[in-house]
């Protein structure tokens, strides 16, 4: 499925904390022990278990760092130590089945509830005096072709490799060689030793799959769904497609146990523009039809989201940046303005949906360019799938002669892909 797709990345998290998953573009394996985050460095009852957790994080060159919380970060909270259940809080869940007065229709709505242990989110305050607290890392893995990790020379199918090389640390540099010893879950269970739990792995931070956002919707509904556009861990924009997993516990009830889930970069959708339209005059643009109108991609490379300081969103994140100061911001179609092809794709969708978005009817937008001194002539078309409940709108746009007049000159070309674009609908 991901050689067929490889820009799909197949996951699980569960609501023991644990998470693993596998993709091919780029390549690597991403895992998290179970356990919960937060824990305090000052408690060495909890400590004499968790060290090794705090023991396991790498810098970029590889060099075993402390895992501990920042300012702003979150992490998960038991109540009652994560063990007694609730009526998950879905509309099926929250039915009282003891009012159901027929057996049949009772047992039917026993079947369909689902059971729910309970946590908070806490999140590090941005000024914090408190106790340090640790966090069970989320590790990046070099894969070979197989999908499992290795840090052996020469197997690690890298990105847009032909063959197959070597893994690195994020320096590019350091060759990983990891033998961290310890009783993970990764053994095996019941205080097994092994040091293979990261072998290949090449980067760590901190994550959980129960305060993101694909996981949250998934346990609130208690049925797959596809999410709207969000920004990735990665800081990339995507949607997800979610499954929830159940178990059957020993009194008979089913019990929420975590998500199955798949995500799609729209990364893919920027490329496939790209590529296509790199030889062609004529711009395309994906934008959504929901206020504020956030762009998705664009033929010019547009991306649908901007890397920004988190202290400072008006600020652009340094490349030399080490990940943990910087966040991504999605992009209304108005905010377009770097420069002159930017706000020419933001004026000329603001004019169409002025406009009401005309079927029948090329909207002309008259620009000033070095390169090209005329008008763009543009039309829309809706695109929506009851499935995902994506709502975009396709805007084309071509560069055209005009008469004195600003009118479009019908013998051309580009008005030809035009027409035939608003007759095809």
């Amino acid at each position: 499925l991901l050689t067929a797709n490889p820009r799909l990345f197949l996951y699980y998290g569960l609501e023991n904390g644990a998470y693993a998953g596998n993709q091919r573009s780029p390549t690597f394996a991403h895992y998290r022990e179970p356990g919960e985050s937060g824990y305090r460095l000052d408690d060495p009852v909890h400590m004499e278990k968790l060290q090794k957790h705090l023991d396991s994080c790498i810098d970029e060159n590889g060099h075993q760092i402390p895992c501990l919380l920042g300012p702003g970060e979150s992490y998960i909270e038991c109540i009652d130590n994560c063990t007694s259940l609730q009526r998950c809080p879905d509309e099926d869940s929250q039915q009282d089945c003891s009012a159901v007065e027929r057996a049949e229709e009772r047992s039917l709505c026993e079947s369909n509830t689902k059971w729910c242990i309970s946590y908070t989110t806490k999140t590090i305050p941005l000024s914090d005096d408190s106790p340090k607290r640790g966090y069970i890392p989320f590790t990046f893995y070099c894969i070979d072709i197989n999908g499992l990790p290795t840090q052996t020379p020469g197997e690690n199918a890298e990105l847009g490799a032909d063959g197959l090389g070597n893994c690195y640390h994020d320096d590019g540099i350091t060759p990983v060689n990891r033998q961290v010893s310890g009783d993970y879950a990764y053994c095996g269970g019941e205080g097994i030793i092994c040091n293979n739990t990261f072998l290949g792995g090449f980067t760590s931070g901190n994550y959980d799959p129960r305060y993101r956002p694909w996981y949250i919707a998934t346990k609130q509904n208690q049925v797959p769904n596809w999410s709207e556009p969000y920004e990735f861990y990665t800081h990339n924009i995507g949607i997800t497609f979610s499954r929830p997993i159940h178990s059957i516990d020993e009194e008979g009830k089913t019990v929420f146990a975590g998500v199955l889930a798949s995500d799609y970069s729209l990364d893919g959708i920027a490329s496939f523009l790209t590529e296509n339209y790199d030889r062609s005059d004529a711009i395309v643009t994906i934008v959504e039809e929901a206020e504020p109108n956030y762009v998705i991609a664009s033929s010019t490379g547009i991306a649908g989201v901007r890397k920004v300081l988190i202290e400072d969103n008006s600020k652009p994140c340094p490349e030399d940046n080490d990940g943990d100061r910087c966040m991504g911001v999605r992009i209304p179609i108005s905010d377009l303005n770097e420069d002159i092809m930017e706000q020419l794709i933001s004026t000329t969708y603001l004019t169409q949906k002025e406009k009401n978005f005309p079927v029948s009817e090329l909207i002309p937008v008259r620009v000033d360019l070095d390169d090209f001194r005329g008008v763009y002539a543009s039309h829309t078309i809706g695109f929506e799938t009851k499935e995902t409940g994506i709502s975009w709108r396709i805007m084309i746009m071509c560069p055209v002669p005009v008469q004195d007049d600003d009118t479009i000159m019908p013998g051309d070309s580009m008005f030809q892909l035009l027409i035939t674009s608003v007759s095809a609908g």
